[in-house]
């Protein structure tokens, strides 16, 4: 199987609004022009008659896809995830260089039969003129968290510090002690 090919790096998820997936899907074919490219998906989708299309790009259907696609390609485009890991990895078997997972925020939960399947957990890859919402709400609140966990830190450290003080003062206080020496008696 040449799915054993595609390299950790090659293999992305890309996270998409489906409103923009189009788009997407254009944007990386002018980006990749010389590869051959297959984009799979569930079903015929009506938007696709607004892909671009050349020679080395062919869109199919998991239904379409073995009859379709008999020799490899450079890359796979999966418009949409299949419900089973096993459809996912027959589209895998003929994809030389590249996979790249256009994945919808309400997709996530499909993609992790996928990765068991696989044995790997699959790259995020945001494309930053394509990030979804939940892409930047995940950056604000991974911000908002490092920014709690680093307070917490502080308080920690003050807390500490007020501690060693408290410690400190509850110590006898040092005493000057003097030798006492005996006083000289006098000689006669």
């Amino acid at each position: 199987m040449s799915s054993a090919t595609i390299k950790r790096h090659n293999h992305r998820v890309i996270p998409c609004n489906t409103q923009r997936k189009i788009e997407l899907i254009n944007f990386l074919i002018k980006n990749n022009s010389k590869l051959e490219i297959v984009i799979v998906s569930k079903e015929f989708v009506k938007d696709f008659k607004d892909i671009s299309l050349n020679e080395k790009v062919r869109i199919t259907t998991d239904a379409q896809f073995q009859d379709d696609i008999s020799s490899e390609f450079d890359m796979l485009i999966n418009y949409d995830l299949p419900q089973e890991a096993q459809l996912y990895l027959e589209r895998l078997e003929l994809a030389k260089d590249y996979s790249l997972v256009l994945l919808e925020p309400d997709e996530h939960a499909t993609l992790y039969p996928i990765e068991t399947a696989l044995g790997r957990v699959l790259v995020l890859d945001n494309i930053k003129a394509f990030e979804t919402t939940q892409t930047k709400d995940m950056k604000i609140a991974k911000a908002k968290k490092d920014k709690k966990a680093k307070r917490f830190q502080e308080e920690l450290q003050k807390e500490k510090e007020k501690k060693e003080k408290k410690a400190q003062s509850k110590l006898p206080p040092k005493r000057n002690v003097r030798k006492i020496v005996p006083k000289n008696e006098e000689l006669d």
